[in-house]
């Protein structure tokens, strides 16, 4: 992420330093129990499913939808993003996600497609609502590939290739993993009993009004 003014790294906070150097960052305990039970209720009413991901429109009628809602003003995502894309941005996306057993695979990829300058146009963020482990396919990332220019290899944006410098991020329930639109990740296959329910949600640079279904940033899933 490049700072909109040249402000040195050392007057940044601990998150946003994280962000500036890696790309992306994991805070922990972000949601307290309340919270996360508020949110995961919209996955306990949807429709049953077989198999594939489970994905949540957030609409008015959405169980405890003000939860979700609230999450564009949690003071850790909102002091991220008036620091990387200005006191102007907007929410581009919100919607759930939970990969079910033996699916939720997914190829490298980024959120955002780089344009001419390298200025951060795209926070992504997940709120993690069970526990993200090895065994259920927590989110992996490659550390700094948010500063790199050229596109992403082809053979690499397959879903079964893996990147030498990936990162397999696992956290606690009640964590948020915060990312620049242009970090390359990708979901894994959860290969637990058990779901892997999060909060996905993308807060923008300027007045770019929100997705279609909240969905757009989501690379597709495999088995």
């Amino acid at each position: 992420m490049n700072r909109r003014h040249n402000r040195s790294v050392a007057v940044l906070s601990p998150v946003n330093q994280a962000l500036e150097r890696d790309g992306y960052v994991l805070v922990p305990n972000a949601l307290d129990e309340r919270w996360i039970e508020r949110l995961r209720l919209a996955f306990d009413c949807a429709a049953v499913q077989s198999g594939g991901t489970q994905h949540i429109e957030i609409t008015d009628e959405t169980p405890e939808v003000e939860s979700w809602r609230a999450l564009e003003h949690h003071p850790v995502l909102k002091t991220a993003a008036e620091h990387f894309l200005s006191q102007s941005h907007s929410l581009c996306s919100l919607h759930g996600r939970n990969p079910l057993p033996g699916y939720g695979q997914q190829g490298l990829h980024s959120d955002w497609v780089r344009g001419e300058g390298n200025e951060c146009i795209l926070i992504t963020a997940l709120w993690l609502l069970d526990d993200f482990t090895p065994e259920n396919g927590a989110t992996r990332v490659v550390p700094g590939s948010h500063c790199i220019t050229r596109p992403l290899a082809k053979d690499l944006a397959q879903p079964l290739a893996k990147h030498r410098e990936e990162k397999i991020v696992v956290g606690r329930a009640g964590s948020v993993l915060m990312f620049n639109g242009y970090l390359w990740h990708s979901g894994r296959r959860n290969d637990s009993n058990g779901p892997r329910r999060a909060v996905q949600m993308g807060l923008r640079r300027g007045d770019g009004g929100q997705t279609a279904n909240g969905t757009a940033m989501s690379g597709p899933d495999v088995r």
